[in-house]
């Protein structure tokens, strides 16, 4: 039960801005969106990553490319770190770290 409040908690803190922004029912309506992202390159990773930013729960990552060196001057999962990991993977680990609650199929 505690482990239920804190994550509420967090997510509070964490999002609270979006629900002053655009107002209870607005912030719900983000919470329940489910999204699909095909492609995680340069512009569907920048996506996902605002998509979970702003309090969506709920992504599908479709992309069935690695990360290469050459993305890392765009894409925002591509780090020397995650170099070799499959695009999806990485962008899932990445969102977990910003939004613990998002739901992530990859």
């Amino acid at each position: 039960m505690a482990d239920l409040v804190d994550a509420s908690a967090d997510l509070e803190r964490r999002f609270g801005g979006l629900r002053r922004l655009y107002g209870d029912a607005g912030y719900r309506r983000l919470r329940a969106a489910r999204v699909a992202v095909v492609g995680l390159g340069g512009v569907g990773s920048w996506a996902a990553e605002a998509l979970a930013r702003s309090g969506v729960a709920r992504l599908v990552l479709i992309d069935l490319d690695h990360v290469a060196e050459s993305n890392i001057n765009r894409q925002v999962q591509a780090l020397g770190a995650t170099l070799g990991m499959a695009k999806a993977e990485a962008l899932r680990r990445r969102i977990a770290d910003i939004h613990p609650g998002c739901e992530v199929h990859t």
